[in-house]
Order: C-alpha cells, then structure tokens, then sequence
C-alpha cells in the first residue's frame, strides 16, 4: 500500500477562553468550550470527553465568558400561576426534564442565548455597559450577573426561557473582571481592576464590604478571578501571582498564596469546597487543599452537621504542568458519576484528568483541532485537498512519487519512503462572504464543485483549473444554489451540518439545523438548474412535527414515525454524522440524540436503527462508512463497532457475536473517540478506523481476537523479538546443561565398567552408585527432553497480550500522530493528513518563561 503522508495543512487552532460544566441537575452533561474566535464547542461527558458539535460564532467573533443555566424550581409567580400541588409537581417536572441553556458573552458588549440544536442564537441582548469581562448565574439558576467595562454589575432574569435586564448595582471607577455568587445567593462577589474584592447585596446593589490588594510598583492589582465556597469563604487569584483566602465575615485575609510565577487567571473548586485549582500566565495548575487539624478536610467525617472545631488552615498540596502557555479555564465537575479536572488556555488544547488524582495523574490532551472528520475533504479523482477555517477555504493538490517498476514493489519494505518528483501546490485560498464561520465543506470526487456553508445556508463553487500543469484555479459562486425549497417555507434555519456529494456527482445531500436530509439533483449545475428530489424528516421525530413534515406538499417529503422525545432530546438534536453509499442509493445519518437513519436517496425509504443505549454518551456515532458490501459501519464513543446489513435491515452475525463483548480491551480503552472509518478498494472485508493517535486496520470477517492483545503492530514485533532473544537464549544454555550432564554420564559409565574388573566388592559399591547416579540423571535427562519449548514460547506470548493461536485482528499503527483526515484516493492508495503539535506550537504567542537554575 502506498500512503501519501501529509504535513502541509496549516489549520491553525484557536485559543480557548473559557469552560464551565453544566449544572449537576441536568441529565445529560456537557461542558462548553468558548474559542478565542467565538466558535463554542460542546463535549459530552462520562467518564472521557465525547466531541458532539461546533456551534460557529460570527466572523471575528469573541468569547470571554460564558454561564450554563437549568431552573430546576418554580418561582414565586409559577407558585401563584399552578393552583395544586399536581399542577406545581408537573410544571416542576417540565423544568427538570428541559434541556440545559448556554450564555456568552466577550468584546463585543452583548449578551447571547444559543439554541443548541440550530446552533443560533436564541435571544441577544445588549449589555448597556460595553465589553462583557465575566458572566455567572446564581445558584437557583434564575438570574444572571454580569461584569462590564464601565463598573457596574447588571442583572438579567432568566427564569421562563426570558434574557430579560432587571437592575443594575453601583457604579465603580473600574472595569469588573471576575464574578462570583453566594451558595445561598444573597451576596454578590466581584474582583476588579482597582485592587480589590467587592462583596455586593444580591437584593439592594450596594458594596457591604471591601477588600483591598497590595500593589506591586505603582500599578494597580487586577484580580481575574473570585470564587466562593460552600462555607462561605471567599477566594481570588491576581496579577501578582497570588491566591487569596478571604474571612467571610471579618472581610480579611485568612491565607495568602505565591501560588503562581505571574497573573492568576482562573479558578475553581470542588462542590465540597475543599480543594481548590488555580492557574494563569504561569501554566502550572496548582491546588489547594483544606486540613482541618492535621487531616484533610474530606477525610474527616461529615455525617455531622458542622465539621470538628479544629484549626482549618489550607495548604499547596501540588502543582502540575498540563499546558505549555498560558491557562485562561479551569473547570471542576460537580456530578457524582464523573470527578474531571478540565483546563485549556492559549496552546489549544483541552487537557482533562481525575481531580481527585491531581498531581499524580497523567492529563488526556484532546487534538487541537476538532477530533471529528468535518475539517478536510479529499477529491479521489483530481487528488485535491480541502480545508475551511474560519470562514476560510483552502486547496492544495497532492504531490506525486516516482513511478515505481512492478518488480520492486514485492521488495520494498514496510514504511520505505519514496522518492517525489512533485510536491504538493497550495492551489487556492479563498475568503467567503459569510455571517458566521464556515459549518461545513465538502468537494466532489472529480473536484469540479465545492460546497460549504454558514448558519446562514449554503453556498456552491465551480472550480475550473487553467495553465498548463492546472496551477491556476479560477473560483466562480453558483448563484441559482441552493433551491429556495430544500428547506420548507415554514423552516426559518437553513445552516447545513453535514454535505455530501454522490460519487457520479448528480445530487448533494444536505443535513439542516433543523433536522431535514435534503437531497438536491445537481445534475444540471452548469445550467444553473437546481431541484430538490426530496426530503427526509426521520430525525424529526416528535409527534407535533411529524404532523407538520406531513403537510408539507411542493416537495416529497418522509416524516418518519413519531417517536417519544424528550424537550431535552429535541432542544440538543443536531445531525452530527452522514455517510452516502457507493453506489449513491442510501444515506445515513446520526444526531446528537444517538439516532441513526438510513435513508433512500432515490425513493421514500426510511428506516431507524435500533437503540444503542439511546441518550448516553458513551453510545454516541463517531463515525459511519457504507463499506464495499454495502453494510453500514459505525463506530461509537466508546470505540465499539457496529455493523448494519441494509439490505436485511438487521445487525450482521459479526455484531451480534462480537460487537458487545469481544472488541480488544486496548481499542475500547484508547483514549481519543474513532473520528473516521475508511475502506480499501481491493481489500473486501477490511476497514480502516482512525483517530488523533492511530489507524487500525479490522477484519470484519473474523473475530476481534484476544481480549487483552497487543494491537500496535511495531510494539508487538518488540515484544515477539524481545521473548524471543531471551527464549533462545534460556533454551541454548539449557541445551549447554543437558549437553554436560549427558557427557558426565558417560564419563562415569566408562568409569563404573573399568571398576569392575578389580572385584566383586568394589563392584558392588559401583552398582549402588551407578543406580543413585543414573537415578540423578534420568531426572536431568527427562528434564529436558520433556519440556515443550513450543509451547513455553507461545505462553510466554500469550502473557504478553499475543496469542498465535487466535488469528491477530485490530491492527494498529501509532506512526502518524494527531491525524486530522485519512481517506482512500485509489486502489492501495491511501491519504494521511496530520498535524504535529510541534508546527501548532511554532504558530502560538510567546509563552511564559520561567527562569531556572544555573540559566
């Protein structure tokens, strides 16, 4: 196979500004990852971070902060609204069963509410006092406190799905930086550019106390972050470096930490509030832990009411270095089922660990760039690449190798690299017209088309090569695209998440925000001449709109059959995965809800895959292929594999024996999801499945093999290399002891025969030896010859994690590392695209230097 390993693509990630996890009453947990370029990412959680989506900001967008918010109780007007405790109990369980709602705001001095399923904004609100440094919602989940640049704090309603202003606190001569509320949320705490804590009355707006940093030289102290704990004791992070213990009541320092080298940026805690994380321009994350007397504050039992009155004092309990700049989030998981450290800051990266295990725990450090396969599409036939970023799109044209005599390709050995004659050209970069940034791209196999879109809709491009060698490329819109019907009329959100042309490039398949697979006939593209062939609604699935799907008369439309949703499933529904046949007749399609359809892209067809434990995390699509039978392949969260006969509409046997129990442990356990799957030519029941830190090649056609086995191919040869040296070598020196003890013998046999001439006493005395010494060394003897080297050889493997018995599936290869797209362009051609962390960091601001010692 011959592999065109690429390095040119330049995708340069974004800067993460914040993070926060949604509230420990919501069913489903995520946490929001807010861009330096406003994009907001949402990452499932349990127990490893599962990517679902990007939600796109507006072109030059920022992301300062931003808040989730889930009122799970009623307020004093729906007490007055509901009459009955049946009717209170009902408006409650509607609460609870909603779908949590995310905030943002930076720079650009508005508030915005999302709606995560049309990845929209919800409402947008002015925040009537310029740039938005910090945003946090009180614990009851019904208000909204906001810090700007003019000094004041404002308060917004957000109970009953409204963004509504309320009130504004006191003015003071300083910009708001941090903010923070009571457990009980009748204080506001806020830290700001003047040197000082500020505690504020939730109910009148006025400052009761404040608390006053000291300057280093003359300029004044910022304090970035606040933050309270349960016990009501106030804590900060400055400029100079330092974490601050604050008395609640007697409003002084209890404790004052050098915790960092340089600004303290961010914080957080646990919900117990005993131990408490901090970092900044200074990249270590360092924590805090609270003793009381001389144990921790968790290890002391809590079955009373109030903790023993000892003497609590916090100590710096460790410090790791996760990041290699500057740390602008931190963020601690407050559910019972997961226990996360999440940070991230300007090297991109979201690194996340078991809080309970820091410092000792080793980080998982997502890619830089979203692990799912949306960035780069590859054109088979023309060998193009492309890329959107921003609201960017770039193309490059693959390099070529010298041809190679057919003789030589049997000798070659595995990962010999060949000569290139051409290398790859950057063929195009285009800067689109649009009002947020790119959702999704895609270009046609023969590389004539390109298709991407906005929230807005999409947009089609002809792209036509001219020169002699196609070094010039001439970029034309396609006005007439997309047709005015692909959506309904009654459909107010055309934003397509997943695009995907048919191979004989007569139709697209477009996946909406709001939930439709449109399937346009492109046929006629040059003529300007467009037609939606039809529509399918089968990931619209609640009752009210299937009713409305059905009405719907200028275009075929297939509503599939309602199926009972929740206000949560419909709130956070986003087509999130699509793969087209081959023979460009079925589409499927998966959405955050974990519902897979697979669709007729010629006829009505429609049918939904049964449940792969609907809703939870680890069940999620990462990835969907049709391979060259047909059947489709997915893969979920948890890195298990599922294969679909659609053709039978049933699981095939591989799945039903294997899916659920056998897969090896080392592929389940892998860290990083399956972000693609791919597929050989040549090679029938094979696919190929990859993410950030590997490829896996998978037999489909039989079993998955050991549970516990070795899959990197280059570490297993170590391994089998390694046993074996040390075998040959135990089995040569055995050799050697059997070798001794067989000349010995016959040495003693010679002897024992020459002593039985002397007489009979003597020989008696022989005899009696003899039988003791041949006794010896029948043992020595049997020894050795009994043993089933063969046998200890392949044991040793087996404990080892290689089984020679087993026929050795899964594959692995860990030589390309943070993969961003591998696809097949040809018959035992594959292309590789990464992304080296080494190139990311050439491209990232100066990073704090630390001065070390004899430097």
């Amino acid at each position: 196979m011959q592999i065109h390993r690429c390095r040119f693509v330049d995708y340069v990630p974004q800067a993460i500004n914040a993070i926060e996890f949604t509230p420990e009453t919501s069913k489903r947990q995520y946490i929001a990852v807010g861009r330096a370029n406003g994009d907001i990412e949402l990452w499932g959680v349990k127990g490893k971070l599962v990517y679902d989506k990007m939600i796109p900001n507006v072109v030059k967008g920022s992301v300062e902060t931003l808040a989730w918010s889930h009122q799970t109780e009623l307020t004093a007007d729906d007490l007055e609204l509901f009459d009955t405790n049946v009717e209170r109990e009902a408006a409650k369980k509607r609460l609870v069963e909603r779908a949590p709602r995310l905030f943002t705001a930076g720079l650009n001095a508005v508030i915005i509410e999302w709606d995560l399923a049309k990845l929209v904004p919800k409402a947008i609100i002015d925040s009537n006092g310029g740039a938005v440094w910090c945003m946090a919602t009180n614990h009851a989940q019904t208000k909204l406190a906001v810090g700007t640049e003019d000094g004041h704090i404002r308060i917004f309603d957000i109970t009953d799905d409204k963004l509504m202003y309320q009130r504004c606190f006191d003015k003071i001569n300083s910009r708001i930086l941090s903010v923070a509320w009571s457990h009980d949320d009748s204080t506001i705490v806020t830290g700001s550019a003047d040197s000082s804590v500020r505690i504020w009355t939730a109910s009148t707006g006025h400052v009761v106390a404040r608390m006053t940093l000291p300057k280093e030289g003359r300029d004044p102290t910022l304090v970035w972050a606040v933050t309270v704990l349960k016990d009501d004791t106030i804590v900060s992070g400055d400029s100079r470096g330092h974490v601050v213990f604050w008395d609640p009541i007697m409003h002084v320092s209890l404790q004052d930490f050098r915790a960092q080298g340089a600004d303290v940026l961010c914080l957080t805690a646990d919900k117990a509030g005993h131990t408490v994380f901090a970092s900044g321009v200074d990249p270590k994350i360092t924590q805090f832990k609270l003793f009381i007397g001389s144990s921790p504050a968790e290890a002391v039992s809590t079955k009373k009411k109030s903790l023993p009155n000892k003497t609590r004092k916090w100590q710096l309990s460790g410090f790791r270095r996760y990041h290699t700049h500057d740390v602008r989030a931190l963020a601690v998981s407050s559910n019972a089922k997961h226990n996360l450290l999440i940070s991230g800051g300007a090297d991109t990266q979201v690194a996340s660990c078991e809080s309970d295990s820091f410092p000792n725990d080793n980080p998982h450090r997502q890619p830089c760039f979203p692990p799912v396969d949306s960035i780069i599409s590859v054109a088979p036939k023309s060998k193009l690449v492309l890329q959107h970023e921003g609201c960017t799109l770039k193309i490059w044209e693959l390099g070529k190798s010298e041809p190679m005599p057919p003789h030589m390709n049997n000798t070659m050995e595995t990962g010999q690299a060949l000569q290139v004659y051409e290398r790859q050209r950057d063929l195009l970069r285009m800067d689109l017209n649009t009002k947020t940034n790119i959702l999704s791209s895609t270009i046609s196999p023969s590389g004539a088309l390109i298709a991407a879109s906005d929230s807005t809709g999409p947009k089609l491009y002809s792209v036509t090569r001219t020169g002699d060698s196609g070094e010039h490329v001439r970029v034309r819109r396609v006005k007439e695209f997309p047709p005015p019907n692909f959506v309904p009329d009654y459909s107010d959100h055309r934003g397509v998440t997943q695009m995907r042309f048919t191979s004989d490039e007569n139709r697209i398949i477009m996946s909406t925000t709001d939930g439709f697979v449109s399937i346009v006939d492109i046929s006629q593209w040059q003529s300007g001449v467009f037609e939606t062939v039809r529509r399918h609604c089968g990931h619209r699935s609640t009752k009210d709109e299937t009713e409305t799907d059905a009405g719907c008369d200028n275009v075929p439309t297939h509503p599939a059959q309602a199926r009972k949703m929740t206000p949560a499933d419909v709130e956070l529904r986003t087509i999130t995965n699509m793969a087209v046949s081959a023979d460009g007749k079925f589409v499927a399609t998966s959405d955050s809800n974990a519902t897979i359809i697979v669709s007729s892209v010629t006829g009505a067809h429609s049918s939904v895959l049964p449940s792969m434990q609907k809703g939870k995390v680890d069940s999620l699509p990462t990835a969907m292929i049709f391979d060259l039978k047909g059947n489709l392949v997915i893969t979920t969260a948890s890195n298990l594999i599922f294969v679909w006969d659609v053709s039978k509409s049933c699981f095939t046997k591989w799945t039903k024996e294997h899916s659920a129990t056998d897969i090896p442990r080392t592929f389940e356990n892998f860290g990083d999801c399956i972000s693609g799957i791919v597929t050989n030519p040549t090679e029938t029941n094979i696919i190929y499945a990859w993410a950030a830190g590997h490829i896996t090649r998978i037999d489909l056609s039989i079993p998955p093999g050991p549970k516990r086995a070795v899959l990197n191919i280059h570490k297993r040869k170590d391994i089998e290399k390694d046993i074996l040296t040390r075998f040959l070598d135990e089995k040569q020196a055995a050799d050697k002891r059997s070798a001794r003890h067989i000349i010995k013998r016959k040495k003693k046999e010679e002897e024992s025969v020459d002593g039985s001439v002397n007489g009979s006493a003597r020989m008696d005395i022989v005899v009696e030896s003899k039988d003791a010494r041949a006794e010896d060394s029948v043992v020595e003897v049997d020894w050795t010859k009994s043993k089933d080297w063969a046998s200890t050889y392949a044991a040793r493997l087996r404990e080892a994690g290689i089984n020679v018995n087993v026929p050795h599936n899964f594959r692995m290869t860990q030589r390309y590392q943070h993969l961003m797209h591998v696809s097949f362009i040809d018959n035992d051609t594959m292309v590789v695209i990464e992304r080296p962390w080494i190139d990311v960091a050439s491209v990232l601001p100066l990073a704090y230097h630390r001065h070390k010692y004899g430097a």
